[in-house]
């Protein structure tokens, strides 16, 4: 996989929380990524896009909101990208995703 998030599991309190994660480029490319929930009424993520340079991290921020106990699903988007791209949106909205990463989100009770 290009990318990966550290720590790999999401786990947080269901009466809400922050988690501070980081997004790893193992590849060898700048790329860039658009990270979607399945639950956008519980779970805000910053930054939604942005760019990852090789061997690179980013730090991604996690924040649930107070709901019900329960599981969900982040998918983080990515597509290679050339240096000189400004815009982290550009690749999605022209439909260019190279792969994906899914991630469990579990709120405890």
């Amino acid at each position: 996989m290009v990318l990966s998030l550290d720590p790999a599991a999401v786990s947080v309190a269901a009466a809400g929380g922050t988690l501070a994660h980081t997004l790893k480029n193992d590849g060898v490319a700048r790329m860039a990524f658009k990270i979607k929930s399945t639950n956008n009424a519980h779970y805000r993520v910053k930054p939604v896009y942005g760019f990852i340079d090789a061997s690179a991290t980013a730090p991604i921020e996690i924040v649930r909101n107070a709901g019900p106990a329960g599981e969900d699903k982040m998918v983080i988007q990515f597509a290679e990208v050339p240096p000189e791209e400004t815009n982290p949106k550009a690749p999605f909205q022209a439909g260019a995703c190279q792969g994906e990463v899914v991630v469990n989100l579990t709120a405890t009770g």
